[in-house]
């Protein structure tokens, strides 16, 4: 069980009952040591009440993960903001907000706390003797380098040729898991191009073999990328993928599309996304900009590394996805397949309107829109929107995920059976 020690200041202690039912609540995996401000051990998180001209905030852990309870009428108060500076995470919420708020905040920051691991308060500073060591140790480490041996091993980011058949062209992208590179078989004379993703180090394996396993299971559907082999180099395990030669759907969309496109589109994107679903898979980043549209208009749903299986259990426990395509649970961190059908519904919604439903430049606003606002109505923004396809639309975002299509499938159904000439340009206005 993980463990995480906290430091709670100034809170009363019935604000202090409560964060703790929350933290136990929703996090029951996560042992919470609430310590005192004496404590040997430092905070990882600190949880406080903001009184007036309270400064002393400023001085204890200025570089711990802070979450702050603050009267509404210190909102102005530029000392929360100096408190908030060079810190690696930071939210707060007010005293008299409602109660569902405050604890669906306190989750959030919980959930980017547990998902991104950030570091502990700066160790003290280290005696003479332990400077001493640690140049010595430094020196010795540098000299090692300079004079090593000429036949290190080769990273497989460093290697020109994968597995001793696939040839380096270009890096298309470099993420937090690894590198992906458009590669070409050895030896041919003509561009038989494929996709090489790469970790950044063995501990990934587990990850690629995941997703290498649901491309298997999703081999047979047209709109899937096919895995062409699993190569294992320098103890990495090195996915080579098909290369699709097209274009994203963000761009298409940018550009503008006629109505029967848009449409014939979305429901190639909806028959994988629900193929996907009756295998038990969940996509869980579903946006336009991974979405990619051949010259003969096939569209091919990319980045199943961050899809899960879930055949053993309806709701992920982690955050995973893009801002604005984020159903309000998956913000939570308790995705399920009903999440890809908010972020189809917002897809369908762009495509309808040319809007999103949620948008904010600032990440915190839009993630309060995605969990408290409802989306206005499509009719309300463009005319011709027919009353079925934005019930159909708003039945999508639902904030309650069972209110929703429980499966891509179910909305599949109801969409060609409300709209059976979906897909004719004649449903999505001009």
């Amino acid at each position: 069980m993980k463990k995480i020690p906290l430091l709670f200041l100034n809170l009363p202690e019935d604000l202090q009952f409560n964060l703790l039912h929350t933290l136990e609540k929703h996090f029951p995996t996560v042992n919470f040591n609430v310590n005192n401000e004496d404590a040997k051990q430092s905070p990882q998180i600190i949880f406080a009440l903001y009184k007036k001209d309270d400064k002393s905030l400023l001085q204890k852990f200025p570089r711990t993960p802070l979450f702050l309870f603050i009267d509404s009428e210190l909102t102005k108060n530029s000392h929360i903001f100096e408190i908030s500076r060079n810190r690696p995470l930071f939210d707060y919420c007010f005293l008299n907000d409602p109660p569902d708020r405050i604890e669906k905040r306190i989750i959030i920051f919980l959930n980017s706390f547990l998902t991104q691991n950030f570091t502990q308060e700066t160790p003290k500073k280290p005696s003479k003797a332990g400077i001493k060591t640690r140049i010595f140790e430094k020196t010795c480490s540098f000299l090692s380098r300079v004079f090593r041996p000429r036949n290190h091993v080769i990273s497989p980011e460093m290697m020109p040729v994968i597995g001793n058949r696939w040839e380096k062209i270009r890096r298309l992208g470099f993420g937090s898991f690894g590198e992906v590179w458009l590669v070409r078989r050895v030896g041919t004379v003509s561009d038989n191009y494929a996709v090489a993703k790469i970790p950044h180090d063995y501990h990934m394996n587990p990850k690629f073999l995941q997703e290498a396993d649901i491309l298997n299971r999703l081999s047979k559907h047209p709109n899937s990328v096919k895995l062409i082999e699993i190569l294992e180099q320098a103890g990495k395990v090195v996915l080579i993928e098909e290369y699709i030669d097209g274009r994203t759907l963000q761009e298409l969309i940018d550009e503008g599309m006629e109505p029967k496109e848009k449409e014939q589109l979305f429901l190639q994107i909806l028959d994988m996304i629900a193929y996907a679903h009756d295998h038990l898979v969940m996509h869980r980043d579903l946006k336009p900009e991974n979405i990619l549209v051949t010259h003969d208009r096939l569209v091919k749903v990319l980045d199943f590394g961050t899809a899960k299986d879930v055949s053993d259990k309806s709701v992920s426990s982690t955050v995973v996805g893009s801002r604005p395509y984020m159903a309000p649970e998956q913000i939570m961190g308790k995705s399920r397949l009903a999440s890809d059908v908010w972020a189809l519904g917002v897809l369908l919604y762009a495509l309808a309107t040319d809007y999103l439903p949620f948008y904010s430049e600032r990440e915190k606003e839009l993630m309060d829109l995605i969990l408290e606002t409802e989306p206005q109505k499509p009719s309300e923004l463009i005319d011709g929107i027919s009353p079925e396809l934005e019930r159909i639309i708003m039945k999508c975002l639902e904030k309650d995920p069972t209110r929703r299509y429980p499966t891509a499938r179910k909305f599949q159904e109801d969409l060609l059976k409300t709209l059976p000439d979906f897909g004719k340009g004649t449903v999505i206005p001009v």
